[in-house]
């Protein structure tokens, strides 16, 4: 090999056709056949670790943007989070007011509500009445007198919880031939409130004030799993107090149900139709008894009551009801009850 080869002696003088232009900026060794990459006129060369330098190398999401997305994603968890409790804490409020029994509108009903209240609070709890086919009871003042009649709205006939086991096993054995059709499940004390007010509304005075009313006592049915929750909370309330401190409710849970206000001096109807045969009744006594029931018709007629009154229409159909179907027949009754709806502001 020569000794004048570029590939022997390197470090030799570059022939003139080697020689890079002194405009270009660039000062690398002149060997022949090496690549060297120059730089435009007027383009500036990008700092290390930058964007233009090496974009494989550098990540989808730099820190600083990563860290602020994170922060918003815990802003609005946080915010999430913040509008669950509020309606939770709105949920709470409505049914703690709800189990209040305020009723500004009526402030005798309420007096009698707080007296129930506070006779309960005294252990004079409500008495269970054996007649019918739900669970009624009875409810006291703290002078032990009956102020109301309350039915919880789980111990009705469609109750789960109606103690009541006659109808149970009707149920169970007859199903086909338990309750009727035409009423909604769970509704009973709802149709009693109903009633009331349509009764108010129209101003007939026949139905006693009934409405929807939370109580709580050791006398109503309540499941296994309710009394040993309750046990359970007094005894953690007894033995760890800062425990039981916070559960909501100690006591077995506030039922639902109508609370309507006992009327005084009244009797079964039977008693009176026994007596009224053997002492008729005087013509403007008998046609004032008559004007009340004509009423009752058209009450239940609005409101359309299907439960059986048992004596009192088995023994008043022969008299006074033929008397009013005569007065008020289908058309007539339809009239009327349009008339008197229309003038309450119930249509």
């Amino acid at each position: 090999m020569d000794e004048t080869s570029p590939l022997v002696s390197p470090e030799r003088a570059q022939p003139p056709e080697y020689t890079f232009p002194s405009g270009s900026g660039a000062h690398f060794p002149q060997v022949p056949g090496g690549a060297v990459r120059v730089v435009a006129a007027g383009c500036v060369q990008s700092p290390p670790c930058s964007p233009g330098h090496d974009r494989e190398r550098q990540p989808l999401l730099d820190r600083a943007r990563g860290a602020a997305a994170q922060g918003q994603n815990h802003t609005v968890a946080a915010q999430a989070q913040a509008l669950a409790a509020q309606a939770a804490a709105a949920a709470h409020a409505v049914q703690t007011h709800r189990e209040r029994n305020d009723f500004p509108e009526d402030p005798e009903f309420e007096v009698v509500v707080r007296q129930a209240e506070v006779a309960i609070e005294c252990c004079i709890y409500p008495e269970r009445i054996y007649q019918g086919s739900s669970g009624s009871y009875f409810v006291k003042d703290s002078q032990g007198k009956i102020v109301a009649v309350f039915k919880p709205k789980n111990e009705e006939p469609y109750g789960h919880l109606n103690p009541k086991w006659t109808k149970w096993l009707q149920k169970l054995c007859c199903p086909c031939c338990f309750g009727r059709d035409c009423l909604v499940l769970n509704q009973g004390y709802l149709s009693e409130a109903g009633a009331s007010l349509v009764d108010q509304k129209l101003e007939l005075n026949i139905v006693p004030r009934t409405k929807v009313v939370y109580l709580a006592s050791e006398t109503f049915n309540y499941s296994a799993i309710d009394r040993v929750k309750s046990r359970g909370k007094r005894l953690a309330l007894e033995k760890v107090p800062k425990v039981g401190q916070r559960f909501n409710r100690i006591g077995l849970p506030p039922k639902v149900g109508s609370f309507q206000l006992f009327v005084e001096g009244y009797k079964d109807a039977d008693y009176w139709l026994r007596r009224f045969e053997a002492e008729p009744l005087p013509e403007n006594t008998n046609q004032q008894l008559l004007l009340q029931f004509e009423r009752l018709v058209v009450l239940d007629y609005i409101i359309r009551n299907t439960d059986d009154l048992g004596p009192l229409f088995s023994q008043l159909v022969p008299t006074a009801l033929e008397q009013a179907l005569d007065l008020y027949q289908l058309s007539i009754l339809e009239d009327v009850s349009r008339g008197l709806l229309a003038a309450s502001g119930l249509s």
